[in-house]
């Protein structure tokens, strides 16, 4: 059974911060981790933080983009969630492009969802006492404002499995601030 453990998220930025000298390159990175960190963490405010004043989000499925734009509607979303848990997701980034001022991630996400939710969504064969994820691969574009440093927002494309497709998981949370 699958593991689902935020900490792998960041585990390439930490390699990749390593060896970077370039201070706006470094900039990047350690904001990146910053956000997820706080999104994994579940610490709205930190999250909030690393976003820009208004912050425009591309969800894509398709030609469909069901992204937040603007800055009470991207706290909204995150602080929607936060509450599901579904926050505490994994996405293993295996490489990592950079730009002037766009980071490109791609990995495997396992986003989860607990048994309740799954069940008040209208999947039968569900056990509500245990926790599901969706996965896929997925590619995130993270553009940044050059003169705050601040993430603009996220452009998001994923294939993932049907919510129906779930599949059983142990859930590790990460707490935000532990080492």
């Amino acid at each position: 059974m699958k593991t689902v453990d935020s900490r792998n998220n960041w585990q390439l930025i930490d390699t990749l911060l390593e060896d970077e000298s370039d201070s706006w390159r470094r900039h990047m990175l350690m904001q990146l981790k910053e956000h997820v960190q706080a999104e994994c963490g579940s610490n709205l405010e930190a999250l909030l933080e690393t976003m820009a004043d208004q912050p425009r989000f591309h969800i894509w499925a398709g030609t469909e983009d069901s992204g937040p734009k603007g800055f009470d509607a991207l706290k909204e979303f995150y602080s929607g969630l936060i509450a599901s848990q579904s926050n505490q997701f994994e996405y293993a980034v295996e490489r990592i492009i950079m730009g002037d001022d766009t980071l490109v991630t791609e990995g495997e996400l396992y986003t989860p969802f607990k048994g309740a939710m799954l069940k008040q969504m209208g999947l039968p064969d569900i056990d509500e006492t245990k926790d599901y994820a969706t996965k896929g691969r997925t590619v995130t574009f993270w553009p940044f404002e050059k003169d705050t440093g601040k993430i603009i927002g996220e452009d998001i494309y994923s294939l993932t499995t049907d919510i129906s497709n779930a599949e059983e998981i142990i859930l590790k949370p990460y707490t935000y601030g532990e080492n």
